[in-house]
């Protein structure tokens, strides 16, 4: 295997593969003027070793333009597997999957060779080739929006996506029969919505992906069915630009060096650079200042002082998506006419500190200003700081603290020493220091129900101890926590727990670092928001009798939304659990025959619901469940009643 990276104006060489995956495309431009655009999830061949182009199409979808080729006697050939596509002038496109190839012409014919025979197709008309045989004619629908490879722009993430299509006749729908299909697979191998058709538009609310859609409908003449050709649109996440930093209303001071602006913007996926756009007035026209850059940030060092409006421009690359602007937001640059006392940063007012932890450090700091040399830092134990526990003077606008602190409360304050050495003192913040924290869990509460979705997942969430940042986690089904169900070390103070398995969970937390402080225990139930089935027969612990029987029949209440169920039946007569059936069935109702696997004894059948979720995959409910006994009657010996004793001679 060799692989390449490619970008715009790569130089496609004779018999290259061209493969492309989800979310990309390429346009290959041919010699001759060629066009051929290849989908996502799409691969072909390319052979210009004679005189005509020759495309070997393995899959996907491609369409080849051919409109004001330089020579109109170089032909293009496509082979998908045993077929052959001809076309010497014009547009055709293609789409094939495993059983269907389907030829969709909009300019010019095509000639398409399968098993020997030849077909024309000419201009508006598509053929379905099919294990059956191939159709050509003109579609009795076409698709209309959203156009293929459209993309679609969403600033949140969802849009409503309108679907319409040509040649919708009222008195031809009862004979045609229409279907929408909308799928992630260019194949529609799964359709996540497959819905008949009363009008000719109908929207569908559909998150950020590829889509592929197509309307399917039956022949009015010979009732078989046909498809149209497919269109692919994307819907692409695209969040508006906000600034970040900084925010609207900002001042920045300085008393002699102009200070620092630093623009930061939230990062866009689909746009490759940004310019940073700063005025004086509201418009953009006065004084503009503008600076570009692919990063997230961007800082100014000249700005003197005066009010100032800014935006962030974000351009992309990619075709068809317009430049982006964010909202205009306003900050001055003002020079002080007084210095400022110095502002606290850590610790916060009321922060609490455990003894242990003001051993081994503890930081203060605050905000550094260029209007001081230096700052003296105090700490004392009342707020008027007539007893000083400790003072200490330094350059830095930070401060590490040794040798640890008694329990108590403290209050600490920096003074800002001037170039004249006058002093300015800063307002006090307070802390307290206490012997020892408790791991305490916060949540979900103690005997609280949890409702989960399709993930399956809990949060369970704890109380940080101060400076311990990794934590044991254990989680069992019984309260004596004998046997762990989970065992995890985990960093910060959350665990996002997941189980297959519904019902009542155990768990507790202890700190790894230290003396490894253990919560309290608390339990949870994980309850599902879809409705498990009510069963009926068996009735719970009825008794069986497979004499008269050759099978068991299981029923139970249908489930409404359900798209299905899925039936377990357990044999607990013995000391492990042995499963002898587990199938998926639309029915509410199973018949099971193999008695001969059935032995005398308890059994337990369960039935859950399946609900369809918005991928095409299904999910299963809870399991209602319900026990019941096997017997037979007892078996007597048969006694031989004739012939009886015979004498002979």
């Amino acid at each position: 295997m060799v692989w390449d990276l490619i970008e715009s104006k790569t130089e496609v060489k004779n018999r290259d593969t061209i493969r492309t995956e989800g979310l990309s495309d390429a346009v290959l431009t041919l010699n001759d003027g060629t066009k051929i655009n290849i989908s996502e999830n799409s691969m072909i061949l390319l052979d210009i070793s004679d005189k005509n182009i020759n495309i070997n199409f393995a899959y996907g979808s491609f369409e080849a333009a051919r409109e004001g080729t330089v020579s109109g006697d170089m032909k293009m050939n496509i082979t998908a597997g045993d077929k052959t596509v001809e076309v010497a002038s014009g547009d055709v496109k293609l789409d094939k999957t495993k059983s269907e190839l389907n030829i969709k012409v909009d300019q010019g014919e095509a000639k398409l060779t399968s098993n020997g025979k030849e077909e024309t197709i000419a201009k508006d008309q598509i053929a379905n080739v099919t294990d059956s045989g191939v159709k050509v004619g003109k579609p009795v629908y076409r698709l209309a929006t959203p156009e293929d490879r459209k993309n679609i722009l969403s600033e949140s993430g969802t849009e409503r996506i309108s679907f319409s299509l040509s040649g919708w006749k009222s008195d031809s729908v009862k004979q045609t029969n229409p279907y929408i299909e909308i799928s992630l697979f260019p194949d529609f191998s799964k359709s996540f919505i497959k819905e008949k058709l009363t009008s000719a538009s109908l929207s569908k609310k559909l998150g950020s992906g590829s889509y592929y859609w197509r309307v399917s409908y039956e022949d009015p003449t010979s009732k078989s069915k046909l498809t149209t050709e497919v269109f692919q649109f994307r819907i692409l996440s695209d969040p508006g630009l906000r600034i970040l930093s900084p925010k609207s209303g900002e001042v920045f001071t300085y008393s002699q060096d102009i200070p620092v602006v630093r623009f930061v913007w939230n990062p866009l996926d689909l746009y490759s650079s940004y310019s940073v756009q700063i005025a004086k007035d509201s418009n953009f026209t006065e004084g503009l200042v503008s600076k570009q850059t692919q990063n997230q940030s961007l800082a100014f060092d000249s700005l003197k002082e005066g009010s100032y409006f800014a935006r962030i421009q974000a351009k992309s690359n990619l075709p068809g998506i317009a430049e982006k602007s964010s909202t205009v937001v306003s900050f001055q640059v003002s020079k002080k006419t007084n210095t400022t006392p110095p502002e606290l940063l850590e610790p916060v007012r009321g922060k609490t500190f455990a003894e242990e932890q003001t051993r081994s450090q503890l930081f203060f700091s605050w905000k550094d200003d260029k209007d001081f040399s230096g700052y003296e830092w105090e700490l004392s134990n009342d707020s008027n700081f007539q007893s000083k526990v400790k003072s200490e003077s330094t350059k830095n606008n930070f401060l590490k603290l040794t040798g640890g602190l008694n329990i108590g409360t403290y209050f600490w304050r920096v003074k800002g020493i001037g170039s004249n050495g006058q002093a300015i003192e800063s307002k006090s913040n307070t802390f307290t220091v206490i012997a020892k924290e408790e791991m305490e869990l916060v949540a979900p509460a103690n005997g609280a129900e949890v409702e989960v979705d399709e993930r399956s997942l809990v949060v369970l969430k704890w109380r940080k101890l101060t400076g311990k940042s990794n934590y044991e986690v254990e989680i069992a089904r019984q309260s004596d926590f004998q046997p762990l169900v989970l065992k995890e070390t985990v960093s910060g103070n959350y665990f996002e727990f997941k189980s297959k398995d519904l019902g009542r969970f155990y768990w507790r937390v202890r700190s790894v670092e230290g003396d490894g402080d253990l919560s309290s225990v608390r339990n949870f139930q994980m309850i599902s928001g879809m409705e498990p089935p009510s069963l009926l027969t068996p009735v719970r612990n009825e008794t069986v009798d497979l004499f008269s029987r050759n099978s068991v029949v299981f029923t139970w209440k249908p489930v409404d939304k359900a798209s299905g169920y899925r039936i377990h039946l357990i044999d607990i007569s013995g000391i492990r659990e042995k499963q002898i059936l587990n199938e998926r069935t639309n029915s509410t109702k199973l018949q099971f025959s193999e008695i001969q696997k059935l032995n005398v004894g308890r059994f337990r059948w369960e039935v859950a619901a399946l609900y369809k979720q918005p991928d095409g995959t299904e999910r299963e409910s809870a399991y209602n469940k319900q026990d019941f006994f096997i017997s037979v009657p007892e078996l007597k010996v048969p006694k031989i009643l004739t012939p009886g004793k015979i004498y002979v001679e």
